[in-house]
């Protein structure tokens, strides 16, 4: 008797376990919009609908790195608009100085807290990368010209200006250099402190190559710019000889020489700039233009998806409403069962 009991209590649990699966599987189809077996459901097309995913996710990957391009591209040019007016506001300063009563102290401060914020500014980060390193996006890209000790680059100004005059800029002779001597300084050795191999070995740690990011399947672009370019080296030693040279005891004639290589000079600097910051410009358009294509092909993409994987929602809720009631159904049954004993009706 206990065996054909349990036999008959036992027969519906198999039907109950089946429904269940089957709406845990409407669940999961209603809450994802796909197939909950999509490999059973497609068979021999599932690998169309890997292919495809594969093709949706290597877009998306492409389109993340795009925003992270275009977000360092958009502070690359933020940094180069205050290198553009610093560039002007310093020029400005040292025309207004140029024949001032104390026109020697006002270019020699200006030019102090102008080499602060161009440091500064060629040092920025994001993301833990320098903007303004090449692809030694991990390197500080500009050294600190009032470190001590002295810096490479403050250290060869010095020895270039002693090699020439025979006295510190600080020295008592430094009033004695006229305007053909300092000409002729600004114009060869102070300037070839500033040619690409001397920069490199004593101001930058830059790399002279940028980075590039890929910013679709077979396409790449240039997404940055380095302090090596002539435009950062040209504003340095605009700044530079205004602040190093001897500003203070120079004769009139000799400081009216410098002041105006420095805005000749700072001036060109900008000009350079101007012209990174429309590269740079041009590389922004191609990014945007790029991640609008590549979305418009994952628009795509996930039609061709949607219509291997894809359910009808309808028809799964229909499907849950009938699974649940038969469940209601299975475990009242179920339960009538268990209930059952043969002395009931003895």
């Amino acid at each position: 008797m206990s065996i054909s009991t349990l036999s008959i209590l036992n027969a519906p649990k198999l039907s109950v376990y089946e429904s269940q699966r089957q709406l845990l599987d409407a669940q999961k189809e209603l809450s994802t919009g796909r197939h909950a077996d999509v490999g059973l459901q497609l068979g021999g097309k599932t690998a169309d609908a890997i292919a495809l995913r594969n093709g949706f996710d290597r877009n998306n990957s492409i389109i993340d790195m795009n925003g992270l391009a275009a977000t360092e591209l958009d502070l690359t040019q933020s940094s180069l608009t205050s290198l553009i007016d610093l560039a002007h506001q310093f020029s400005a300063t040292l025309i207004g100085a140029r024949n001032a009563q104390n026109g020697q102290d006002v270019v020699k401060t200006a030019a102090k807290s102008a080499l602060e914020s161009l440091s500064s500014i060629l040092n920025q980060t994001h993301a833990g990368k320098f903007l303004f390193a090449g692809i030694n996006s991990d390197v500080v890209p500009l050294a600190d010209y009032f470190s001590t000790p002295a810096s490479a680059g403050k250290s060869a100004v010095d020895a270039a200006f002693l090699a020439e005059f025979g006295v510190t800029q600080n020295g008592a002779g430094v009033g004695s250099i006229t305007a053909a001597q300092m000409d002729t300084f600004l114009n060869g050795n102070f300037a070839t402190l500033f040619d690409p191999g001397s920069w490199s070995a004593a101001f930058s740690t830059a790399s002279d190559q940028n980075r590039t990011a890929r910013i679709d399947t077979d396409y790449t672009v240039e997404v940055s710019t380095n302090a090596n370019e002539a435009a950062f080296r040209d504003l340095t030693m605009a700044i530079t000889m205004a602040l190093d040279l001897g500003s203070g005891s120079l004769n009139q004639a000799a400081f009216e020489k410098l002041v105006d290589k420095a805005v000749v000079v700072s001036t060109t600097a900008a000009q350079q700039a101007g012209l990174i910051a429309g590269r740079l410009g041009t590389a922004e358009k191609v990014i945007a233009d790029s991640t609008e294509r590549l979305k418009q092909r994952n628009d795509i993409l996930n039609r061709e998806i949607v219509s291997l994987e894809g359910v009808d929602q309808y028809e799964v809720s229909t499907r849950i409403t009938l699974l649940t009631t038969q469940l209601e159904a299975s475990y009242s049954i179920t339960a009538r069962i268990s209930r059952l004993n043969l002395m009931n009706y003895l």
